[in-house]
């Protein structure tokens, strides 16, 4: 995994994570799959949705790696990552907050799914997605009005 996001990630370093944006799209590619699995991790954590600091640390990494994906056409090879951090996200309350807020793991599902889509890949209709995306969106009840 790259330096920077093995820092960022281990230490769940939010002063460093915005200089993820300054390292290139083709020196990230190879640990994409790596990175989601961490976050993975840490969003799986039983503290995760109290805590904000690791909330905003997988927020900028998830949006780094997404930008990643679809600027290198490399959504095929990460596929697998991506809907095993959906699937964990259906572990968890996606129903929007009090105050009208997403919770983080509707975020992440919210993030991963658009990167899906927007790959604009036919490739990823093919299993093990259909069966991930059907559960997210037919089996929890809160996401069938979005």
């Amino acid at each position: 995994m790259h330096e920077l996001f093995a820092q960022v990630l281990t230490n769940r370093d939010l002063s460093r994570a915005g200089d993820l944006f300054s390292i290139e799209d083709k020196n990230l590619v190879s640990d994409i799959s790596d990175v989601l699995i961490k976050i993975e991790e840490i969003a799986s954590a039983s503290d995760f949705t109290q805590n904000d600091n690791n909330q905003s640390v997988v927020e900028i990494c998830i949006t780094r790696v997404t930008s990643a994906i679809r600027d290198t056409g490399t959504i095929e090879q990460h596929a697998p990552a991506m809907v095993s951090l959906l699937e964990s996200c259906l572990n968890h309350d996606l129903r929007p907050l009090p105050k009208d807020e997403d919770p983080p793991h509707a975020k992440i599902a919210s993030d991963i799914v658009s990167c899906i889509f927007f790959g604009n890949r036919p490739v990823l209709l093919s299993p093990p997605l259909p069966l991930g995306l059907h559960t997210i969106f037919f089996q929890n009840h809160c996401l069938k009005c979005m």
